[in-house]
């Protein structure tokens, strides 16, 4: 990790002001050349312990991959997903930095407590992001798999794949995240026509076929959201907080009755709780979207052509006027 993240001088320099004498042990999950190259210059008969990769993802995780429709963004595709499944806490995979920042701004306009978590942050800013992260003060992370490495945080209920990793490896490393101590978790995989492939492998490689969701429909969304309205005021009943708002209740009554006040109540909460992005057509459908791009097909037998092979003359374009 620290060779990726650009210290590789740095580890150098302090390898080589370390004493001639000395025992040196290098960790790292993976083996890359430029490790490789870097122990066989500053060790001596090097032993090479390696640990087994988990072979399948545990079955206590739910794994779902998303098809993004045809003409949508991921983002988009996302929002929907997200309104439905309504993490408690999340990670959410993206391949790069510019990538972490523009989702991570794209849900913060809509209303989510969400932050970035990648190799441009500082060490501090780092370890504030997943102090707040773990007190659950942002409900989600956009990361990149470089900088999430030593993440980890206790009872997280998403890993969201927003793009897929390189390796069926780092996939399992991923949502192995999610779903610990014996707790259910879940994994969402968003992908596109040329991910099929590689879905196949990942599937292979954890030997369990991934369900296919279907993009929320904003019907489904919007019932999500009531019954989640309808807990909240269970909750509110039980409490004693509602007693400043009683002699409103009595003014009101005078006028309409006590169904009609309640219903106009439940609106206003449930319009204030409602994501911006759903009052427009953006980011989510009346019905499941059926547009989804299908792999083509390229033939390469020659193509024959009959005739001669001159070009057609072409007309010359009269002066403009």
């Amino acid at each position: 990790e620290m060779l990726n993240m650009g210290f590789i001088q740095d580890v150098e320099r302090i390898l080589s002001q370390a004493p001639a004498e000395r025992q040196t042990a290098f960790f790292s999950a993976t083996m890359e050349p430029s490790i490789r190259a870097l122990a066989a210059k500053f060790l001596r008969s090097p032993v090479t312990v390696t640990v087994e990769q988990p072979k399948a993802a545990p079955t206590r995780i739910n794994q779902t991959a998303y098809m993004v429709p045809r003409g949508w963004t991921k983002a988009r595709a996302l929002q929907p997903i997200l309104e439905l499944e309504d993490p408690e806490s999340a990670l959410i995979f993206v391949r790069t930095r510019r990538a972490a920042a523009d989702l991570t701004r794209q849900l913060q306009a809509a209303g989510h407590s969400v932050d970035e978590y990648h190799g441009d942050l500082s060490q501090s800013q780092r370890e504030r992001l997943l102090l707040r992260f773990r007190q659950r003060q942002v409900r989600w992370v956009v990361a990149t798999d470089i900088a999430a490495r030593g993440l980890h945080v206790e009872d997280l209920t998403h890993v969201i794949n927003y793009d897929l990793p390189d390796s069926v490896e780092s996939y399992v490393h991923r949502i192995g995240r999610t779903g610990r101590a014996g707790k259910e978790g879940t994994a969402i995989s968003l992908i596109q026509p040329l991910d099929r492939r590689k879905l196949k492998d990942i599937e292979r490689h954890v030997r369990q076929t991934l369900t296919m969701g279907t993009i929320p429909t904003r019907a489904q969304i919007e019932a999500r959201q009531l019954e989640k309205l309808q807990s909240q005021v269970r909750e509110a009943l039980a409490g004693e907080r509602m007693a400043s708002f009683l002699p409103i209740v009595s003014q009101l009554s005078e006028e309409y009755d006590l169904r009609t006040i309640a219903a106009a109540a439940l609106q206003m909460a449930y319009d204030q709780t409602r994501p911006s992005w759903m009052r427009t057509d953006q980011g989510v459908t009346e019905d499941a979207p059926t547009n989804y791009d299908e792999p083509r097909s390229y033939s390469t037998k020659p193509v024959k052509r009959s005739g001669s092979a001159k070009p057609t003359p072409r007309t010359p374009a009269s002066p403009k006027q």
